[in-house]
């Protein structure tokens, strides 16, 4: 589901029932491990450049990372829907915030290592 909103606020306020409190626990970790990186809306979500998107569904909220990354923690999220670089959140309860967290810094460490390396010439 699409979200054509203005700016974060308005795509927030557009997301309702549970998946409102979902889409909101999932920003909060995002905003305590990179309280510095600007939300702004990309591809129809919230959009944290570099580090993540937040997609807020009809019956889930996807949090789309690094694919690389997300392979190497895919295990701390046995028993969730995970695709190629998203795992879709369907309850709050599913949200782990320890294991979020690690995944968003390894998310941030592994952005920071190719950008630091430069283009590459293959």
């Amino acid at each position: 589901m699409r979200r054509d909103s203005s700016s974060p606020q308005a795509y927030r306020e557009a997301v309702d029932g549970p998946q409102r409190e979902l889409l909101e626990a999932l920003r909060d970790l995002v905003r305590e491990v990179a309280p510095d990186i600007p939300e702004s809306i990309g591809s129809g979500m919230l959009d944290y450049p570099g580090l993540a998107n937040l997609g807020a569904q009809k019956n889930y909220v996807s949090l789309y990372v690094a694919p690389a990354v997300l392979a190497r923690h895919r295990d701390a999220f046995s028993g969730i829907d995970c695709g190629k670089s998203c795992i879709r959140f369907r309850r709050v309860e599913q949200v782990e915030p320890e294991a979020v967290r690690k995944l968003l810094t390894d998310v941030r460490a592994f952005r920071r290592e190719v950008a630091a390396a430069g283009p590459r010439n293959d």
